[in-house]
């Protein structure tokens, strides 16, 4: 009988109106922009991945893995809307840096291309190092890349740009093993 009564109590309770309708609304919407914050980092990742595994494998070198711990540092630089490189204000540990910013669309395919368009410039005896370079280094076996919307970098006429940063590990572009790292 006093289990009886409990459930009685407790369903007539979670059934009032407004009783956990405000809860479970904040709840879900909180549940929501997670979901939809996951599921653009993880369109950038698959996006960034790709794009560098596909021009990796026509120079040989292995596929890179994604390093949530790069990401992380590289959305630090993002989220602080500077559109210069690092110098290592983000770790005393050496890794290679790319960042492409532009108003607009610019979407990952773009800033992708804006990395690799020095491709046919380089030469394997004078070798130059270049953001290309540091794509296809086989040394490097991780990557994890950020971006923002921001307003400031460019021009305010220009309106507000996309910033992307992708940091690599090992770093690349090292004096004196281009031979080893980069084929064309």
């Amino acid at each position: 009988m006093f289990f009886v009564t409990l459930f009685a109590l407790f369903t007539a309770f979670a059934f009032l109106p407004g009783s956990f309708s405000a809860h479970s609304a904040r709840y879900h919407r909180r549940a929501a922009a997670h979901s939809l914050v996951h599921s653009r980092a993880l369109r950038l990742q698959t996006a960034f991945l790709d794009a560098h595994n596909a021009v990796r494998v026509m120079h040989n070198a292995t596929t890179l893995t994604w390093s949530t711990e790069l990401a992380e540092k590289a959305e630090k630089w993002t989220d602080a809307c500077q559109f210069k490189h690092t110098e290592g204000v983000l770790s005393d540990t050496p890794y290679g840096e790319i960042i492409a910013a532009a108003t607009g669309s610019f979407p990952v395919s773009a800033a992708f291309q804006t990395f690799v368009r020095d491709e046919a410039a380089y030469n394997p005896a004078n070798p130059t190092f270049t953001h290309f370079t540091q794509v296809v280094w086989k040394n490097t076996t991780q990557l994890g890349c950020a971006a923002s919307r921001c307003s400031g970098i460019f021009d305010k006429s220009l309106g507000t740009a996309t910033l992307y940063v992708c940091l690599y590990d090992p770093v690349g572009n090292v004096i004196g093993e281009a031979l080893d790292n980069v084929q064309v």
